[in-house]
């Protein structure tokens, strides 16, 4: 029987590595003694078998040693990274996790380091980690470390320790994802730089015509797609990532309807018309189209529904072309420039080739002769009485001296309104006919009845200034049918033509005397008539009444001569 004495002695080991401080730990040697070989019943052993027993100790001793090396080795690392962990190739084995840690923050790069590529169309930059709020967890990346074999029960841990000292583990670093508030916040202040606006069409205006450009649409960054985009790249490591771009169009993809407005305007020269009927002047006055080119401009609308182009007319330029051709109006007429700038550029902006000029009339004097009266002066210049006292305020009608110069109003002031373009009424106070024209053809011929002597129809030009179905003339307690008021007799009086005129009691005056002299200022047409013209003849309708009724004195002066 072979006896052995095995002693387990414990015995210090200082360990050294890396250049860090060295640790103590305790090796568990095994003594074996072996004893005395006593051969019970035998006095002499060959040495074959003595030789053998000794390897067979010796064996045995050594599977011993391993073995309680093997189980000693997991106890020996509880509280250490067991040899052969590694995070991106930085060594951490035999350290502490407060050790790995440390060593983990000084050779894993700086988060402001680590970054991705952002590209989006011509541009690229870098978005470092510390821009997104993404960065290492070196804590908890050492404790990923630490737990590599390291299991619930020291038993457990022998194998896969051994294996991770011979084999090598390496453990991927623990990273605190990207904000994606912050991502996008940075997407945001890059959206400022890549952002192409887009181009609205533009018409430029000259001398050479209508030049368009049409819109060109924009790029826009799409920061919550892009954000998405970003925070996925990032989670898988990506290097770089395309970002989202999508067009914008232009609010103002074509010039239109300025462009067509502004060739057709400038296809032909514009006209200036100048009709005066009151004076028998007419006259035109062209504008070339390269004239006309300066005059406009193209200007974009813009609405919720929708944007276009509108073609607009500059109004000094308009008014120095107009102030050009005032003077070659002659001296009885004026042209009235503010009036006319605004007909022209109505017409400019509707895309008209021509517009109608206003005339104006100037005031005249009259230099008193004898026996002229107030009364007589205005009759013969057309007026009511009170006219050309309004026009004199500080003249006496009756204290006229020969020789006073007195004004003579504007005609202007008998028309208020805009003259009745093709239409006008000519009433012939010798012949007591009224005649209405359309386009100079003959409409109606209709006998009337003018004012008597006392109360006299004034001969001149006016115009329908108002239309009543039945006017009530309170002077003399009649009704008047059909009433178109012509010139202001008075302040508050209005002489005009109408119907017979109708007494209080149902009467019809004057109806046999129908052709001569018969009303206090009207003229008088028959039943029937007056309701034809009434209906034909719209407010602004031109009214000539010309020469001098039959019975006046002033009729008679003239006969005998």
């Amino acid at each position: 029987m072979i006896a052995l004495l095995i002693r387990f002695v414990k015995t210090p080991v200082r360990l050294h590595w890396s250049g860090r401080a060295s640790h103590d730990l305790h090796n568990w040697h095994c003594q074996i003694i072996l004893g005395a070989i006593i051969i019970r019943g035998q006095k002499d052993v060959p040495r074959w078998f003595r030789l053998t027993m000794v390897g067979l100790a010796i064996m045995i001793a050594a599977c011993l040693v391993v073995g309680a090396g093997a189980m000693v080795y997991p106890i020996a690392y509880s509280d250490r990274v067991y040899p052969g962990v590694s995070v991106h190739d930085v060594d951490v084995g035999r350290l502490t996790v407060e050790e790995a840690t440390v060593v983990l923050i000084e050779s894993l790069p700086d988060s402001p380091l680590q970054g991705i590529g952002l590209r989006a169309g011509e541009h690229f930059w870098r978005l470092s980690w510390a821009d997104t709020g993404r960065a290492y967890d070196y804590a908890g990346t050492a404790i990923a470390a630490y737990q590599v074999a390291h299991g619930d029960r020291w038993y457990e841990q022998i194998l896969p320790a051994w294996r991770v000292r011979l084999q090598g583990h390496s453990v991927e670093p623990f990273i605190t994802p990207a904000d994606p508030e912050r991502v996008r916040a940075a997407l945001e202040r890059a959206a400022t730089l890549i952002s192409v606006p887009p181009t609205d069409a533009q018409l430029r205006i000259g001398p050479a015509g209508a030049a368009p450009a049409p819109g060109q649409p924009g790029e826009a960054l799409d920061v919550e797609a892009s954000t998405t985009r970003v925070l996925r790249a990032l989670a898988n490591s990506a290097p770089e990532v395309e970002l989202v771009l999508t067009a914008v169009p232009p609010r103002l993809s074509e010039p239109e309807p300025a462009l067509t407005l502004a060739r057709s305007l400038l296809a032909r020269p514009f006209s200036l018309v100048t009709d005066d009927p009151l004076t028998g002047y007419h006259a035109e006055f062209q504008a070339s189209p390269e004239r006309v080119a300066t005059w406009l401009r193209a200007v974009p609308e813009y609405a919720p529904q929708g944007a276009r182009m509108v073609l607009e007319a500059e109004e000094a330029a308009v008014r120095a072309w107009l102030l050009e051709v005032a003077p070659q109006l002659e001296p009885e007429r004026l042209l009235d420039v503010a009036h006319t700038v605004t007909r022209t550029m109505a017409a400019l902006t509707a895309g008209e080739h021509q517009a109608e000029g206003r005339i104006r009339h100037p005031q005249g004097t009259h230099v008193v002769e004898p026996g002229d009266t107030f009364f007589d002066i205005a009759y013969r210049y057309g007026f009511p009485q009170w006219r050309l006292e309004e026009a004199n305020p500080d003249v006496d009608p009756e204290a006229l001296a020969i020789g006073m110069e007195l004004v003579i109003p504007s005609m202007d002031v008998l028309f208020p309104e805009p003259l009745v373009s093709g239409k006008h009424i000519e009433i012939s106070l010798p012949e007591q006919r009224l005649r209405a024209y359309e386009d100079g053809q003959l409409v109606y011929d209709f006998a009337c009845s003018s004012g008597i002597s006392t109360t006299p129809t004034i001969a001149g030009q006016f115009q329908v200034l108002f239309k009543e179905p039945s006017a009530y003339a309170s002077r003399w307690n009649l009704e008047m049918p059909y009433f178109m008021a012509v010139y202001q007799e008075g302040p508050e009086f209005f002489n005009g033509m109408h119907e017979l005129p109708i007494t209080a009691s149902g009467r019809r005056l004057w109806a046999g005397v129908l052709g001569w002299p018969a009303s206090y200022g009207c003229i008088i047409l028959n039943v029937g008539d007056a309701e034809a013209l009434y209906d034909w003849a719209p407010v602004g309708t031109l009214v000539r009444i010309t020469g001098v009724a039959p019975g006046t004195p002033v009729y008679e002066e003239q006969d005998a001569e």
